[in-house]
């Protein structure tokens, strides 16, 4: 079978950075080289000229902002579908598919797609509001409904669509991945030089700075380990509002000397951070609809072959083998979670495996190529079928 005519919308592309951008870059990449026709859709944003014109698929950005890409797009998608000869639609996110919707009313798009990631469906703009909020809930298994195949990162995100009303043979869950030539082990004591650390024991953080991620946690936990291994040092990369909360509160903990907030990072220079760690730790908190859909992060520690710390939170166990590639600790633990770090500390061979095996895993199974892969195959068979799929 020849290559599909394929159009992936999402509300999040570069030039903005974070995992669902991450998501729909890496696999636009690899469904351009599968497809006849390939064509990404997104919002416009400063500097995306700049990302366009480095890609060598058509990027049709659209005046509107991250949530309102679907309103804006709904009555021009038939247009741009039919000068891109698309017949088929890849949505990252649920909330743009009235366009797909529309366009196959009109004959135009024959397979609609979703990814599923988490807080997209469990998020409602309206949950405060009586009667709108039944009626978003209802809206939304509307347009579920109407979705050929869906593409869960996670078990738990999967569960969420059933808990949706989306039978199961409509879904298939397809974990996330990383690049492992983008992040790669490198010399332990280079990298520490690269970054200007010198000392042997580093904790590594990389995240928004938001509550949801638990770097609250992280640095309670980092407190009962510091009297054990005083010469331990936490690095916390990235920013968010909670920039200077967490700053306050390393100093209320009297840690603020071994803790270092190095703020934003380019993404070159965060394979250096991740190969000077001796283990990387996420504690990610609950707090619907804002949950931890997947991880990617713990993949590309794993990717430098170093062990991982995360939680029972939303779908990481789906990003963390649990006494595998990491260990897994219940939100909100500082006791339990401070256990995990000294166990990495004091058993070197230990959590040198735990790194292995998550490079290992990396290479095999969770790397972009293998993900973008399945997903495309399943498409593929799924239109190969030739069916009508009713609404």
């Amino acid at each position: 079978m020849s290559g599909m005519n394929l159009a992936l919308i999402t509300q999040d592309f570069p030039p903005e950075v974070g995992g669902i951008e991450t998501y729909a870059k890496e696999l636009a990449k690899r469904f351009y080289r599968q497809c006849n026709h390939f064509l990404v859709v997104a919002p416009d944003k400063p500097s995306a000229a700049d990302v366009d014109g480095s890609l060598p698929y058509p990027v049709k950005r659209i005046k509107a902002s991250n949530p309102f890409l679907g309103p804006k797009l709904f009555l021009d998608a038939p247009v741009i579908f039919r000068k891109h000869n698309i017949e088929h639609v890849f949505h990252t996110q649920w909330q743009t598919l009235p366009a797909s919707v529309f366009s196959r009313q009109r004959g135009i798009v024959k397979k609609i797609f979703v990814a599923a990631h988490a807080r997209e469906l469990l998020f409602n703009p309206f949950s405060k509001v009586p009667g709108l909020k039944q009626w978003y809930e209802w809206y939304t298994r509307q347009m579920l409904a109407k979705v050929d195949l869906f593409f869960p990162v996670s078990e738990y995100t999967r569960n969420i669509l059933i808990d949706h009303g989306v039978e199961p043979q409509r879904i298939i869950t397809v974990i996330n991945g990383t690049d492992p030539d983008t992040f790669f082990p490198v010399d332990t004591s280079t990298a520490r030089k690269k970054i200007g650390i010198s000392t042997e024991k580093v904790v590594l953080t990389i995240t928004r700075l938001v509550s949801r991620k638990g770097v609250d946690t992280a640095l309670r936990a980092f407190r009962n380990v510091l009297s054990d291994h005083p010469d331990s040092i936490f690095v916390v990369v990235g920013e968010g509002p909670e920039r200077n909360a967490l700053n306050n509160l390393a100093v209320e903990l009297d840690i603020q000397e071994s803790v270092r907030f190095v703020g934003r990072v380019s993404y070159q220079r965060l394979n250096y951070y991740y190969n000077a760690c001796t283990f990387f730790v996420m504690p990610s908190k609950t707090d619907t609809p804002n949950v931890e859909g997947f991880g990617i992060v713990f993949l590309e520690a794993n990717a430098c072959a170093k062990p991982v710390i995360g939680t029972y939170s939303g779908g990481i166990p789906s990003a963390v083998i649990d006494g595998e590639t990491g260990l897994l600790v219940e939100e909100n633990n500082i006791d339990e979670l401070a256990k995990a770090m000294n166990r990495l500390f004091l058993n070197s061979a230990e959590a040198k495996n735990m790194g292995q095996k998550g490079r290992e895993r990396v290479l095999n199974e969770a790397n972009w190529d293998v993900s973008a892969a399945k997903i495309y195959r399943r498409m593929e068979y799924k239109i190969k079928q030739n069916s009508t799929f009713k609404t």
